[in-house]
């Protein structure tokens, strides 16, 4: 039982995140469309004069996760509709 609890939680944690292949594959130029397929729906997003930022949390490969620190966050900005800058958040 306690097993199958600790399974659960890790499955429910990880569920919502994306797959670090996938933001290897965002590019500049990109469309809201073609980032929202490969990557999934944001965790959040901001807004600023012209520029919308959006936030996703991304599961690290295996090699890199420690049992504290198994995710990290990364943004994608886009401009007039189209991917601008992107990469890990600090």
């Amino acid at each position: 039982m306690k097993h199958a609890v600790v399974g659960l939680l890790i499955a429910f944690s990880t569920a919502a995140c994306v797959h670090s292949g996938a933001v290897e594959q965002v590019h500049a130029g990109m469309s809201r469309e073609e980032v929202s397929a490969l990557m999934g729906p944001p965790d959040g997003s901001t807004n600023t004069a012209g520029r919308e930022c959006q936030m996703y949390t991304v599961a690290k490969d295996f090699w890199s996760r420690v049992p504290w620190n198994m995710t990290d966050r990364y943004y994608v900005c886009y401009s007039d509709g189209r991917v601008e800058t992107f990469g890990l958040s600090t």
